[in-house]
């Protein structure tokens, strides 16, 4: 059975119309087994991808859609590994002073394991055959319109690329086409009369049922196919709801705990001399607590943040219940003394506690290190006030 494979939500900002969980409704409405999401640059509305896919019994496949100096290519993720590829591809391109820019080819030389590539012949010759290349193995020409479909199946015979069937959906009905020319409009500040050529989605962009598609492509049963074959491929879990901190550079030798840990008592030697027994008791046991909980990123990512804006002049201050923390008064995070003060460690992190742990530096940086986790994106997240 055809599936979509190159949805676009409103999450293809100011580009699409339709929530992921509508596109998701939609695909099982029509009996979809599968559905692929393929936002132009951004995965914003990946997480609730998911959570709809997985509400609606059909199967998420997670993409990107970038820029060429050509044209647009299509990503879509076949493991975990292709997964984080797109994040750094997407992050990437937005972090350029011009985020519309073409994707150079290196970039996609970088970040493209675990990803498939569909391209379509307005690439070009030397693109495709570059893109085929690139993703040995992992790369199809793209098959949208019937009047062109020979055309399609000539030029991929040309460059050995296999075919398959694509519609490219940015509304959900036909009804919805002049909304979508007014966003069009908004988004290019222009009147709708004047929105220039090739500005808009293309045309008949709604959700087409899978069995019209099927007919429409009945000549190449195969590219209908292999939608199919490689919504398959892509099918694997997205870890949501569990913390995925980064992984942090360690000292040879070292695990994350030990280096912790190695920090924690060379900055209570510093504040405190020689270590009493009440020291050393609450140290350990709140380096227990937070191994056990595998937070020990945190508290070296947050020290190093610190250690920089010390290096650099930058002011801050801590606040929160993270002052509770007789570790982080060691490692410089924070300033009042836990014991002289009687601060419980459990009012910042016990056992019990379900979520990720807040550390907050106010001042001119300001850091929150905790909350950015809970989807699975492995990044992290600073703020400037």
């Amino acid at each position: 059975m055809y599936v979509h494979l190159t949805a676009h939500s409103a999450y293809s900002l100011q580009e699409g119309l339709a929530l992921p969980s509508e596109l998701a409704q939609a695909a099982a409405a029509d009996g979809m087994t599968a559905l692929g999401l393929t936002d132009h640059r951004l995965l914003t509305g990946a997480v609730e991808f998911v959570t709809a896919c997985q509400v609606c019994g059909i199967q998420p496949v997670l993409g990107l859609e970038i820029d060429l100096d050509v044209g647009r290519l299509v990503l879509l993720a076949e493991n975990l590994a292709g997964w984080a590829n797109l994040c750094r591809l997407s992050s990437a391109l937005m972090l350029r002073d011009v985020p519309e820019a073409a994707c150079p080819p290196d970039l996609l030389d970088r970040h493209n394991p675990g990803l498939i590539a569909i391209g379509g012949s307005g690439l070009g010759e030397n693109w495709l055959a570059k893109i085929k290349s690139i993703f040995s193995g992992r790369s199809y020409l793209a098959m949208q319109s019937p009047a062109q479909s020979l055309g399609d199946s000539h030029l991929a015979r040309r460059l050995g690329l296999p075919l398959v069937v694509t519609h490219p959906v940015y509304m959900l009905t036909p009804e919805q086409a002049g909304l979508l020319t007014t966003l069009t409009a908004v988004r290019l500040n222009v009147q709708v009369e004047k929105i220039p050529p090739g500005a808009a989605a293309p045309e008949g962009c709604w959700f087409v049922g899978s069995r019209e598609m099927e007919a429409r492509f009945r000549s190449f049963p195969q590219a209908v196919k292999a939608t199919d074959e490689i919504a398959s491929r892509c099918n694997f879990n997205l870890p949501l709801h569990q913390p995925h901190l980064p992984t942090i550079p360690l000292p040879p030798g070292l695990t994350a705990a030990g280096y912790l840990r190695r920090k924690a008592f060379e900055g209570a030697r510093q504040i405190y001399g020689e270590l009493t027994p009440e020291v050393e008791a609450r140290l350990n046991h709140e380096l227990e607590v937070i191994s056990g909980m595998g937070y020990e990123p945190i508290f070296l990512i947050v020290e190093e943040i610190l250690e920089y804006a010390r290096q650099t002049g930058v002011p801050y201050s801590s606040r929160g219940s993270a002052a509770s923390s007789l570790v982080a008064h060691c490692l410089g995070i924070t300033s009042p003394d836990p014991l002289r003060l009687n601060l419980f460690f459990e009012r910042f992190l016990n056992p019990a506690r379900t979520t990720l742990p807040d550390i907050d530096i106010n001042g001119f940086l300001s850091a929150r290190v905790g909350s950015a986790h809970q989807h699975g994106y492995g990044d992290h997240r600073y703020s400037s006030s």
